[in-house]
């Protein structure tokens, strides 16, 4: 069901240059989904001009076709295009007009794993009777050496090097440091594996933006097409796009783009990592005057009691989020204490209240995988294996366990492939076949039979990896055997004994005894939770999350680990747990929250 307010009406009613700061719960995708609607009644698409709807992630892109399709009974479809940024740049810009570029450049490849790029200028030659790995010329040429006079290659692979929007050279947006390597040996170094790699046509989803953007600005007939063909642009979680995309949407504006919506919460943004610019989104917002900012600050999602806590990351002046027509439970805030043994103690505690009041979906999750293992009993990293394919399809036969069918198939396609097509080298080739057999519902179903028949979790690692080889070889029917690469001597990484113990104990499946899912805040971003669980960090280490975050002292716009604190907090719509380490007092729970808690005793976790 829609709801129209004031903020909702004045977003729908607006056009030109839009920016919409949407807190949590408030309905933002739906909102997306009306506006495309209100565009088509009255004509403003239609025939061969429609709206592009964005997104960062599939997921989200996924949820505006969904939202899309509840209010009008129907798919979005042609005229229209909804998708990720990355795949729109490479769709409507790069792959089409790469030939721009230089007639002598391969068709371009976007390259799921950028590690080619470093392996293509890796070689092997024998000295001494011993084969050795090297790099191919001019790698070692002078001109290309750091100061230590081995190749740059060494210090910064080809896989890390990109190209900004104004054409410098940096490592992922970084650069170089000036005791290591004299800038001018290393402009030369990026521009030599730059040219080599576009020649030949692989190119990252980062290299495809900076071409796109070279192309728009040296072909001003693209943007002219682009802006018949989508006369209006929506960009959602916007907070997530990159300096480099934001001036791919700057040039379209400038060269005749009118209607372009960033719609966001920069408070959500998580991917500093991977290039994100928050404060991008939060300049044009509050600063830039060309552009019109709106709000939508009524979450129908939580109650006022999980909201104020939420609230506590945001800047004093930030309008205020209001519950809006959501039930003020008795108990919607549970606080519990963790120490080094009780962690399984909580969490069944909570999976028992959450089935006692029939909260099916719900989470617990965690800053990063060091507390996670530790949740699920994992005391130290094992590593019994010589390569990562049994660890790969542990991993694909958890997701599996955990009801992710779709995700778990996708992944043991990706394993059996190269084992299946083990003479095939090209990376492009084995994308090619995986993507063909994505479609073939018998090989699907032999995923499917891999999965569930996969030897048990139960059996020693020794013993599972003798089976499991053999399980793989037999099902795939190869000629050849399959070889984990098992260890035989204790290293850092290995107790020899571990070989003997379930592999369930060391590699077990990311969800409770209750089937709650267990995960990193990352991976629950725009969802919304009936209930979730937090556990914060116990030590206050930079990269930590723990209680002191909770909070905006310096009333600056928060740094991303108290925007994670914020992304996990607001999913509920019913009750937020969420655990601290013992040294947290009583007194110091009620000061930040108020009365309105509960805090577990150690009497009711027994």
């Amino acid at each position: 069901m829609y709801f129209e307010n004031e903020e909702r009406l004045a977003y729908l009613n607006a056009r030109g240059k839009v920016i919409l700061n949407a807190c949590p719960g408030s309905g933002k995708t739906t909102t997306i989904a009306k506006k495309i609607i209100e565009l088509e009644n009255l004509k403003e698409i239609g025939g061969h001009s429609g709206v592009a709807c964005l997104s960062f992630t599939n997921s989200a892109k996924d949820e505006i076709n969904e939202a899309y399709k509840k209010l009008s009974g129907k798919t979005l479809q042609f005229p229209n295009h909804v998708s990720t940024i990355d795949s729109f740049i490479n769709k409507f810009i790069t792959l089409p007009f790469y030939n721009l570029l230089n007639r002598d450049f391969n068709r371009p490849n976007i390259l799921e794993n950028t590690t080619i790029l470093d392996n293509m200028w890796k070689i092997t030659y024998i000295k001494n009777g011993k084969t050795l790995e090297g790099l191919l010329r001019p790698l070692n040429n002078k001109e290309y050496k750091a100061k230590n006079n081995r190749s740059i290659f060494y210090l910064y692979p080809p896989s890390e090097v990109r190209i900004e929007p104004n054409g410098t050279y940096s490592i992922k947006g970084n650069q170089p440091s000036v005791k290591k390597v004299d800038r001018e040996n290393f402009n030369k170094y990026c521009q030599l594996i730059k040219n080599r790699q576009f020649t030949k046509g692989l190119i990252s989803t980062n290299d495809s933006a900076f071409i796109a953007l070279h192309l728009l600005r040296n072909n001003p007939k693209i943007s002219e097409w682009l802006s018949v063909r989508f006369p209006f642009i929506i960009i959602d979680e916007a907070q997530d796009n990159s300096i480099m995309q934001h001036t791919i949407f700057e040039e379209l504006i400038k060269q005749g783009l009118n209607n372009i919506e960033l719609i966001g919460d920069p408070y959500q943004s998580l991917y500093e990592w991977r290039d994100a610019k928050p404060t991008e989104f939060l300049r044009k917002y509050d600063e830039d005057e060309t552009w019109q900012s709106f709000d939508l600050t009524d979450n129908r999602r939580s109650p006022q009691t999980i909201v104020d806590v939420f609230s506590k990351v945001r800047r004093q002046n930030d309008s205020k989020i209001n519950s809006v027509d959501c039930p003020q439970l008795d108990e919607s805030i549970l606080i519990y204490k963790y120490s080094s043994n009780n962690h399984q103690s909580i969490i069944k505690h909570y999976d028992d209240i959450c089935i006692k009041s029939k909260y099916k979906n719900r989470c617990i999750v965690v800053r990063g995988n060091s507390i996670k293992d530790g949740l699920l009993g994992n005391k130290a990293e094992q590593r019994p294996w010589g390569n990562e394919l049994p660890k790969r399809i542990i991993y694909a036969k958890n997701l599996y366990l955990s009801g992710d069918i779709k995700n778990s198939i996708k992944e043991m396609r990706t394993i059996c492939i190269p084992l299946i097509h083990s003479d095939i080298s090209d990376y492009h080739k084995l994308k090619e076949i995986e993507k063909n057999k994505s479609l073939d519902p018998n090989f699907n179903s032999l995923m499917i039979t891999i999965l569930d028949e996969l030897p048990e979790f139960t059996m020693t690692i020794r013993n599972w990896t003798t089976n499991a080889q053999l399980f793989i070889k037999n099902k795939l029917n190869l000629d050849y055997d399959v070889d984990f690469k098992l260890k035989s001597r204790k290293s850092p990484f290995l107790e020899k004994a571990t070989l003997d113990e379930n592999v369930e104990k060391h590699f077990r499946k990311s969800y409770s005894t209750f089937n709650t899912p267990i995960t990193t805040i990352h991976q629950v971003k725009g969802q919304t939770l009936d209930s979730i669980l937090v556990f914060f960090d116990q030590n206050n280490r930079k990269d930590n999350m723990n209680f002191e975050n909770i909070a905006n002292t310096e009333n600056t716009f928060p740094d991303e680990i108290k925007r994670l604190i914020y992304v996990a907090l607001s999913r509920p719509k019913y009750l937020l747990a969420m655990a601290f380490p013992i040294s947290v007092s009583d007194e110091k729970l009620l000061a930040k929250f108020g009365n309105k808690i509960r805090i577990i005793s150690d009497l009711e976790l027994l």
